[in-house]
């Protein structure tokens, strides 16, 4: 059994995948694929999970967008906990 402990909590916006990114993710059935936006922050990487209204999600991807240092894109899938 994995322990995870929590880094950092941080104010985000939340939006689901729409268009080609939508349609991207749900060719390698990654349905459950959400994108977060936060305040630029170090140290985040792809062996991190993000909890969000009580579902983990696995970080697949981050983006500083356009290395400004202002703003990271996360996109995360939901883990599934069922199985």
């Amino acid at each position: 059994m994995e322990n995870w402990i929590d880094i950092k909590t941080v104010w985000a916006r939340v939006s689901n995948l729409y268009g080609k990114e939508y349609f991207a993710a749900a060719a390698v059935q990654a349905e459950n694929t959400i994108k977060f936006l936060i305040r630029y922050t170090d140290g985040i990487d792809t062996d991190m999970r993000i909890l969000f209204k009580g579902k983990q999600y696995n970080i697949t991807s981050i983006d500083n967008i356009k290395y400004a240092n202002k703003f990271i894109e996360i996109k995360a899938t939901e883990v599934d906990t069922d199985g």
